[in-house]
């Protein structure tokens, strides 16, 4: 052998050969680096490598940019904005804004609030804060802002570089593209380059509704752990100095990004999960991992890795601190203290019968479209299947079983609950069971494809000849049994919109794609077919959101234009809607200062010191709200605070108050024709259909 032969392991991007097959993890060998993987062995029992990027796999990933920097560039993304075309009409045409698809009015946390929000901070000029959002430093928790600490929240890096537009998709649209990475690269490195594995791992969790139907919002939270566990992974491999000192500023990165998404109820669970999984990651490959090379200068790099994100994280903490104890001091949502044991939305079988809902039909008792959604679940079929394999080969799959007590975790939680020590210690006490069913089904998705990667292990293939015929078949009727057993929960779940009879084809598709994941029974191109199945299910997701162009559905709205050219004259000006949420919304985003809408915090500094100096109704207002305000006219210059649900109260006041003066309101929009003295102190100044605009008498 030459010395260009010799060198270190096989890594990324190379793949052993191999001359011999061992019962026992085999080192990999001192030869040429070969980018094809061995014919004579299945990715299971191969020696230990990290993800092989070959051809494809730098196809596919390119492939992801490139759909990314498309939707960007033509300012496609999936938000529900056209709907505004209908919620407040203005004569133009209800597809404005409308690429295809129907917009889902169930989305409102989208384009009603969030977006309202980020237009209203870009008029702002991404200021880090914005009493039209809240009090405090709200927008600099929440949104695009000029601060250092941007470097962790890619979302924001198109507001930096592009127009507002172009900002706006890439917003939206790096969720699931962070998840498509990220994903895909986990899904290779834990099945051993099983591309087309991989790429239907990462597409389930990408296309389930639990990530769909929550625009997405989950996706990155998940691709950041994927995307972490590899990095993590990686650098614990890893020996050449530049690499490593890569590695740990990527991994630090990844986990601040994380960390900064600041949504406990999905990260706590969430991290538990993937922290499960590699810690069996690990000792599955302890053999190749330990010990490990170079670990002093690991340490070292990872140390000032932290160090540099420590000097970034220090001035944000310091500018957030204020803002961070108000959140946790509001009534809602406050300090969370939950204890678990509540269950899920719908039911932890409900997905198999997603064909018969939509966002306009769904059990009351399942709240709507979004609160049910979570993942196909097969682990009531996998864990037994486990336990079978164990018993038949007396091994221990590590990370397979993790996730697996990652699940059961989750079942307690859901259904059972923990004492409350150990919630409180857990951290599990900021995690509400209804929040709790997305990160729990992803965990399903992963345990899934963690067995479907193991199917390839020759123990398993082979593990159906000591299985007896009859077994197979009781194993069968179980399965089947299974699958009625969902059919009947939901149907006695479902307040009557399953009728039995309507249950047929879901239990013969579910039965079949549950029979197999049967190891015992020997099935021709077993993986392939299901992988086909789960998708031919999933791709009608893709409904479940428009595809949208820009925001002109707001911008281009004329009521939203008419207020905007006054904001623009007058920014100090403080504005009022009397009557709709939904007008409130749009004229938040203006950019207008305004008392009501929807506010991250309570503002006592400005607004609620004036209507509120005693804060005898604090309680009404502290809390993340709708605030919506309707004229109150006793004489006595009342003002009143009612909290009407856990997240809206309403102001009830005299337009032409004394107060109006002191807040510096100059402008107040009805939706209704006022009477005379409600507009007794103010001039009309514009007209469009039922809304009025008035403005303050000098």
């Amino acid at each position: 052998m030459s010395k260009k032969q010799k060198g270190r392991p096989t890594v990324a991007g190379t793949s052993p050969v191999v001359k011999t097959v061992s019962s026992t993890p085999a080192k990999p060998t001192q030869s040429v680096p070969d980018s094809s993987t061995p014919v004579d062995l299945p990715p299971a029992e191969q020696p230990f490598q990290l993800i092989r990027f070959d051809k494809r796999v730098k196809l596919t990933l390119s492939a992801f940019v490139a759909v990314f920097v498309l939707f960007v560039l033509l300012k496609w993304h999936y938000v529900s904005l056209p709907i505004w075309n209908t919620i407040l009409p203005d004569g133009s045409p209800v597809t404005r804004g409308l690429v295809a698809g129907t917009p889902k009015q169930i989305r409102m946390d989208d384009y009603a609030v969030a977006t309202p929000w980020i237009l209203s901070n870009v008029h702002n000029h991404l200021a880090q804060n914005n009493e039209a959002i809240g009090g405090l430093n709200s927008s600099l928790v929440l949104l695009p802002t000029y601060h250092p600490v941007t470097l962790f929240k890619p979302g924001h890096w198109g507001f930096m570089v592009l127009d507002s537009e172009r900002g706006y998709s890439w917003l939206y649209d790096i969720n699931p593209f962070i998840l498509l990475v990220g994903g895909f690269l986990f899904f290779l490195l834990i099945s051993r380059n099983q591309y087309w594995l991989s790429l239907t791992g990462v597409l389930t969790l990408l296309l389930s509704s639990g990530t769909v139907r929550w625009s997405f919002i989950p996706s990155s939270m998940i691709g950041y752990c994927c995307a972490t566990f590899v990095a993590a992974v990686y650098l614990l491999y890893e020996r050449k100095p530049l690499k490593i000192a890569l590695y740990a500023l990527l991994l630090i990165w990844l986990i601040c990004s994380f960390a900064l998404v600041l949504y406990p109820p999905y990260q706590i669970p969430m991290g538990y999960l993937f922290g499960f999984a590699f810690v069996g990651y690990v000792v599955n490959n302890r053999r190749d991992l330990f010990p490990p090379k170079a670990i002093l200068l690991k340490i070292g790099m990872l140390g000032v890795a932290v160090a540099l994100a420590g000097l970034v994280l220090a001035g944000y903490y310091a500018d957030i601190q204020e803002t961070l104890k108000a959140v946790t001091s509001t009534v809602y949502p406050g300090q969370r203290s939950e204890l678990g044991g509540t269950g899920f939305v719908g039911n932890w079988y409900s997905e198999y019968y997603s064909w018969f809902f939509d966002d306009q039909k769904v059990p009351k008792s399942w709240l709507n479209i979004c609160e049910l959604s979570h993942y196909l679940n097969f682990v009531p079929v996998i864990i037994p299947l486990l336990i079978a394999l164990f018993l038949l080969d007396r091994k221990i799959d590590w990370m397979l079983g993790a996730t697996a007590l990652f699940m059961i975790f989750m079942w307690v939680w859901m259904e059972v609950e923990f004492p409350a020590g150990l919630a409180k210690a857990s951290l599990m006490n900021m995690v509400p069971t209804r929040r709790a069913q997305i990160p729990m089904g992803a965990g399903g998705i992963l345990l899934l494809f963690m067995y479907l990667s193991k199917l390839s292990d020759n123990s398993i293939r082979d593990a159906y000849r000591r299985v007896p015929v009859w077994a197979n078949a009781m194993a069968v009727l179980a399965v089947v049994g299974f699958v009625i057993y969902t059919a009947y929960v939901n149907v006695n779940d479902s307040d009557g919109m399953i009728k039995p009879y309507q249950t047929f084809m879901p239990v013969v598709f579910f039965s079949l794609m549950n029979v197999l994941l049967l190891f015992t029974i020997s099935i021709r191109y077993r993986t392939a077919i299901f992988c086909a199945g789960l998708l031919l299910f999933l791709f009608p997701n893709l409904k479940a959101n428009p595809l949208s162009k820009g925001m002109s559905p707001i911008t281009e709205n004329a009521f939203y234009k008419t207020v905007r050219q006054l904001v623009e004259q007058d920014p100090q000006a403080r504005w009022l809607v009397n009557g709709s949420q939904y007008v409130t919304y749009m004229v938040t985003a203006t950019g207008a200062k305004q008392i009501t809408g929807v506010k991250y915090l309570p503002d006592r500094k400005h607004v609620l010191k004036v209507l509120d100096p005693e804060m005898k109704r604090d309680s009404a207002y502290n809390r993340y709200a709708h605030v919506t305000n309707q004229s109150y006219i006793n004489g006595r210059d009342s003002v009143i605070l009612v909290n009407q649900f856990e997240d809206a109260y309403v102001i009830a006041m005299d337009p032409c108050s004394p107060r109006m003066k002191s807040l510096n309101v100059k402008y107040q929009v009805f939706d209704h024709q006022p009477q005379p003295v409600e507009i007794r102190c103010m001039k009309s100044v514009a007209t469009m259909g039922s809304l009025t605009i008035y403005q303050a008498n000098p």
